[in-house]
């Protein structure tokens, strides 16, 4: 095993979601700002989604990087960058749909309340 090929394959997992994550962060901290009344509750789910998508992709590279002597460096990179890649679009689509699906319960709650106000008023004869 090769201890710079896994040194740098390891930085490619940490790097790599950490800059998809810090991209993500301000549209979804707003909205879970919007779904989330609770105090702190946007930053803990943030915080869980960098902390899945580290993990993840450290355990991608550990159980399926390549860092052996053989190997050539442009090899392990391509290894690296295509688990990496993948963790983060695992990630990043398993946050998007719970996202999305609580969004259109959001809609649907505010949608059925403006319904119900409207009916509850009765117009002008």
């Amino acid at each position: 095993m090769s201890a710079n090929l896994f040194f740098v394959s390891l930085l490619i997992a940490l790097v790599g979601p950490v800059i998809a994550i810090t991209y993500l962060k301000p549209i979804l901290y707003k909205v879970l700002r919007m779904l989330c009344d609770a105090d702190g509750g946007a930053e803990f789910w943030i915080r869980c989604a960098y902390l899945l998508a580290v993990s993840g992709t450290l355990l991608l590279m550990l159980s399926f990087g390549e860092f052996n002597e053989h190997s050539s460096v442009i090899d392990t990179v391509r290894r690296s960058l295509w688990l990496v890649l993948a963790g983060v679009f695992v990630t990043v689509a398993v946050i998007s749909r719970n996202v999305w699906m609580q969004v259109r319960q959001w809609l649907a709650a505010k949608e059925l309340a403006a319904h119900v106000q409207g009916v509850a008023q009765p117009g002008p004869l």
